[in-house]
């Protein structure tokens, strides 16, 4: 199974696994501030092409980028069209089956980009042309140094991102608690009884990797790939299974996650933040997204140029686009994601840097970002015995 955020996000309150997550929301949710998110047809969306060079580039990638079509063309001498995927794996599959003759630009997730680079399919970064990576997060800068880079070169650009916690209602639990994963797994937090009103994710990596870090296993998601010992694996799975008898479910796809958090089904549950911001969206201001101090997972988005493209240089002139101030704002407002570029920031409302703008560099220190799982069959099984037992 895939970690790809967009990937793992639709887990039902069963064993199966439907929706598409974040991905859903963002096709329900994203019009509340996109441009032009419902004309997405014709040749905004095209089956490729080629990279045959000209002023054409053609770019694999989610849906709201198309959002910056006009824009894009408008500063730059070029025309940009555009192809939707689904998943981070869809385009990582489809480059190397051949797709990266078809396509000049790819925006996975950042666990993908390893994978393009260590297949040969990708382009190092121009610096002189992709200036606004300067201006990214350093905790972004970071993780590219460490997961984009080999042999002294740099091989994707970061875009926008989202994260992993719990959220929590606020009006059963105060603001200023200690942001922690022991609420998860707690009968009784700030003197509010959690038994049967704590919910997890549906997913082995997310809930596993949670319930890792709640144990001080973090040094497990230090190297290249996420490596728990047997011996952390087994205790893993005894602390959920001890859990169960505290949970109201496993949780589902985001519009039943939201529906069943505004019913008062549970106070507390593993999340990512996306749920919340749509709910603030809606006027619905009690629910509440923690950052918890032991760490928490975070995907973000990387632009890539394929080695074969015809047109490498106004290829990158574009991914620069992506997060240039305004432009970079415009896909926020789109998605409900905030810029890896805090530029951006200088160009959304007060309302919009409240919920998905304005991130304070200290918050993001704790993150971890997705990475691929050592011995995975080993969290499946793991994850398997959790829920039958």
């Amino acid at each position: 199974m895939s970690m790809d955020d967009k990937d793992m996000g639709g887990e039902n309150m069963t064993n199966s696994s439907t929706g598409s997550g974040r991905r859903t929301f963002l096709k329900a949710a994203g019009t509340a501030g996109a441009v032009g998110i419902t004309g997405l047809s014709g040749c905004l969306f095209s089956g490729g092409g080629g990279s045959g060079g000209g002023n054409t580039i053609n770019i694999l990638t989610w849906e709201e980028y198309a959002d910056l079509k006009k824009e894009i063309e408008d500063r730059l001498d070029v025309t940009v069209k555009f192809t939707k995927s689904t998943s981070s794996s869809n385009m990582f599959t489809g480059w190397k089956s051949g797709k990266d003759e078809q396509f000049d630009i790819a925006v996975p997730n950042n666990n993908y980009v390893p994978k393009m680079m260590d297949a040969g399919l990708v382009e190092p970064v121009p610096d002189d042309i992709v200036t606004n990576k300067s201006d990214i997060y350093d905790t972004f800068k970071g993780f590219s140094e460490n997961q984009f880079t080999k042999d002294g070169e740099q091989y994707g650009v970061p875009i926008r991102f989202g994260w992993y916690g719990y959220s929590y209602d606020s009006r059963k639990i105060p603001e200023d608690h200690e942001q922690s994963y022991d609420v998860l797994f707690s009968d009784e937090y700030k003197g509010t009884d959690l038994n049967g009103k704590v919910v997890m994710y549906d997913n082995h990596f997310k809930a596993m990797s949670a319930t890792a870090l709640y144990l001080g296993y973090k040094k497990a998601f230090e190297g290249n790939k996420v490596t728990l010992s047997e011996k952390q694996i087994q205790k893993v799975k005894k602390t959920l299974i001890e859990q169960k008898p505290k949970l109201q479910g496993y949780i589902a796809a985001d519009p039943t996650y939201i529906k069943s958090f505004k019913q008062g089904n549970f106070l507390v549950g593993q999340s990512g933040r996306n749920e919340i911001v749509e709910m603030w969206s809606n006027g619905t201001e009690w629910p509440k997204m923690a950052t918890p101090k032991e760490g928490s997972l975070a995907w973000f988005e990387s632009a890539v140029v394929s080695k074969k493209s015809e047109n490498k240089d106004l290829a990158w002139k574009v991914i620069n686009e992506f997060i240039a101030p305004k432009l970079g704002a415009d896909l926020a407002k789109a998605g409900y994601s905030p810029s890896c570029n805090p530029k951006t920031q200088e160009h959304l409302s007060k309302e919009q840097n409240d919920m998905f703008g304005s991130i304070k560099p200290s918050r993001l220190e704790d993150f971890i970002p997705f990475k691929a799982v050592e011995n995975e069959d080993a969290w499946q099984n793991a994850w398997d015995e959790v829920k039958t037992a």
